[in-house]
């Protein structure tokens, strides 16, 4: 009975450093290099995980102002950045983030990527 109660203990300690490192991914902003592309990224890891599964019932209760917008993208939901796709001169793909970083040249030929 003892060894049951103790695989019960260790499994609620992870589960308790799982929700603690979870939340401070979330919530808490250090200024340790690197660290706000690790939370944006983790961020939007776990928003796209959890919409596979319907909604992120945590992240809904996040107050807009405490929520950061992705890697690449705008504070506000009605701007869209949209990025493009071209070729340059010798056949290599090339991205660009808005359809004025597409040189004058390729831009007929720029092709924007859907989300």
């Amino acid at each position: 009975m003892f060894k049951l109660i103790r695989w019960f203990l260790w499994g609620l300690f992870l589960l308790l450093l799982i929700a603690t490192v979870d939340q401070v991914l979330l919530r808490v902003e250090l200024p340790v290099p690197g660290y706000g592309a690790v939370q944006n990224f983790y961020s939007d890891f776990r928003s796209r995980l959890f919409g596979l599964a319907g909604q992120d019932p945590i992240a809904a209760k996040i107050p807009p102002t405490q929520k950061k917008p992705a890697m690449g993208t705008t504070s506000t939901s009605s701007q869209k950045k949209i990025r493009y796709l071209y070729a340059d001169g010798e056949g290599a793909l090339q991205f660009a983030d808005s359809l004025d970083q597409v040189p004058l040249q390729y831009r007929k030929n720029a092709q924007p990527l859907a989300e």
